[in-house]
């Protein structure tokens, strides 16, 4: 049956309920600038009545549960464009470090040094005997080859340093997988009794959003409110409790058995580009892996393409002086071994050795004789050596790590003229260049220790060797505008324009994905935060109404313990 001590009790519910409402509202207004907080609400409901003859008459209202105001759906969406994000940005990044190796504006772009060094036999051409001009050619030749070498320098640093970058993400992705696991700990706990552990679940929240921007996940939560995540390859990174403390870290960047550089692993098994194609570290990878190595490709296809052209031209000509000893600059594997077959790998222009001749002039005594030397693509340097020394007896041999060595009788000199089999510049002999990759291009030290072994001329059909010739040079200078590079149909500078403008695409088309991808997630915050957001004007409407609730509430206890008072009164 109601009575004074009803009401009282009734008001007694209602200032715990406003109360607790208002602790609610003090708690959203205080996390309005708390990264990932979701607002809450207090779940206000009717207290269950009392059944009397008269019918049922209302306990008032309590405050049942504390529920968090998000929509796990739009969740999932943000975190998985927090981690296109996060890829899109850190490539662009990285490749517009790259795209500024490749700049050709000013003096020092790789075009104009490639100019200027065949300018350089121009000069050449125009005064053969001047060793001035020959030791210009040569330090432009050495600035060509600095720009070469600074580039791929250039290039392994931006490499050392995605290693070390993505060293530190994986420890971070590691760390925030214990945490996550912690916390699935924790909220399992708590909500054990039947009440949602909200401030726990944003933690978890912002840890899951952080990971995702580090590598592309999957996550989904299960039944007893625990989160299951995954990366988008499918392997796990979190299961309930573990990782914990003592488990073994999920993924592992390091050295791995039969690669030369520190990969990704997960349980042993590698995770490359194609696996892990979303964060910082799918970026990282795709540059490490995919980006620098196309660039470093072309540098050594360039370079490589630079080195054979030239060497390959001046092996036809010959200096102001002619050869009393000259040593090849590449070696073979295995001087019985054919030079086209698939096991002489230490031999880089073996390929372009074809079936052909060479004519070797010998001078003696102020007379010259004339050999023309039968070359096959399937010759070794023993069948080189064998067919020189038949026609000038001791003349060949052989170095003890498989190069060409040519030593001339004494009182006698040798110089070479149209050599059609590529023989010559393949082993190194009367070449301008040593070496074949960006890293590995150097003057030949016939040439830098002594200039007048620059072949600018030619010998004559009948031997005679003509001091002031400068054909060769002349045929030199041709090279810079011939197609050569992009299976014959680019010069070098229009390779070099075409391999600029191709990374300048690229990045265009990632700050295009990126602008895309900020405007989704915009969007998608947006979403969130018309749902879980904090709006300070919603609140103080709140605070207002469970501040009236409260005093009201109060008021009526105030009246109760009056008619409390006047009920005492009547018995006096």
């Amino acid at each position: 049956m109601p009575s004074i001590y009803t009401i009282m009790d009734i008001s007694r519910w209602a200032l715990q309920a406003s109360s607790a409402q208002l602790n609610v509202v003090s708690h959203n207004v205080a996390n309005v600038n708390t990264t990932g907080y979701s607002r809450q609400k207090a779940v206000q409901t009717t207290r269950i009545p009392e059944d009397t003859p008269q019918g049922f008459y209302g306990r008032g209202a309590s405050v049942i549960s504390v529920v968090q105001q998000v929509d796990k759906l739009i969740l999932e969406r943000v975190t998985d464009k927090e981690g296109d994000h996060a890829y899109q940005e850190a490539r662009l990044y990285q490749l517009q470090r790259l795209e500024a190796l490749s700049n050709e504006a000013g003096e020092l772009g790789l075009g104009e040094q490639i100019t200027a060094f065949f300018n350089a036999w121009q000069e050449v051409a125009n005064s053969p005997e001047s060793s001035a001009i020959r030791q210009n050619l040569v330090d432009e030749a050495g600035n060509l080859i600095n720009r070469f070498n600074t580039l791929m320098d250039d290039i392994q640093s931006i490499k050392k340093n995605l290693d070390t970058y993505i060293a530190g993400a994986v420890q971070e992705v590691n760390t925030a997988a214990r945490r996550i696991a912690a916390l699935n700990e924790d909220i399992v706990y708590a909500e054990a009794s039947g009440q949602a552990a909200n401030d726990l679940r944003d933690e978890r929240m912002r840890q899951i959003t952080e990971l995702s921007k580090l590598i592309d996940i999957n996550w989904f939560e299960d039944g007893d409110g625990a989160i299951q995540i995954q990366t988008g390859s499918g392997k796990t990174l979190v299961q309930s409790s573990y990782p914990s403390a003592n488990d073994a870290d999920p993924l592992v960047f390091g050295a791995v058995s039969g690669y030369s550089d520190s990969q990704l692993t997960w349980n042993g098994l590698v995770l490359d580009s194609e696996e892990i194609t979303g964060g910082t570290i799918g970026a990282w990878l795709e540059v490490r892996d995919s980006d620098i190595p196309a660039m470093r490709d072309y540098m050594n296809d360039l370079s490589s393409t630079i080195v054979w052209e030239v060497n390959k031209q001046h092996s036809q000509g010959v200096g102001l002086d002619k050869f009393t000893e000259v040593t090849g600059t590449y070696q073979v594997t295995d001087t019985a071994l054919a030079f086209n077959d698939p096991g002489q790998d230490t031999l880089p222009y073996g390929d372009q050795i074809e079936t052909g001749t060479i004519d070797l002039w010998i001078y003696e005594g102020g007379t010259r004789r004339g050999h023309t030397i039968q070359i096959l693509s399937t010759d070794s340097l023993d069948n080189v050596i064998t067919k020189i020394n038949a026609v000038e007896s001791g003349l060949a041999s052989a170095t003890e790590d498989g190069r060409l060595q040519l030593t001339a009788a004494t009182g006698t000199e040798f110089a070479f003229a149209n050599d059609t089999s590529n023989v010559l510049a393949a082993l190194g002999v009367n070449t301008f260049f040593e070496g074949s990759t960006a890293t590995s291009i150097a003057v030949n030290s016939e040439v830098a220790d002594n200039v007048r072994n620059i072949a600018a001329g030619r010998l004559l059909d009948d031997g005679e060797h003509a001091l002031g010739d400068n054909s060769n040079a002349l045929d030199l200078v041709d090279i810079k505008d011939a197609d050569t590079m992009a299976g014959g149909t680019e010069t070098f500078n229009e390779s070099i324009i075409s391999w600029a403008a191709s990374l300048g695409t690229e990045v265009n088309s990632v700050i295009s994905s990126l602008s895309f991808t900020e405007a989704a997630l915009e969007e998608l915050q947006t979403q969130r935060d018309s749902m879980s957001g904090v709006n300070l004007d919603e609140e103080l409407v709140k605070m207002i109404q469970y501040q009236r609730s409260y005093q009201m509430a109060a008021k009526l206890i105030s009246m109760a313990d009056a008619l409390l008072v006047a009920l005492m009164e009547t018995k006096r």
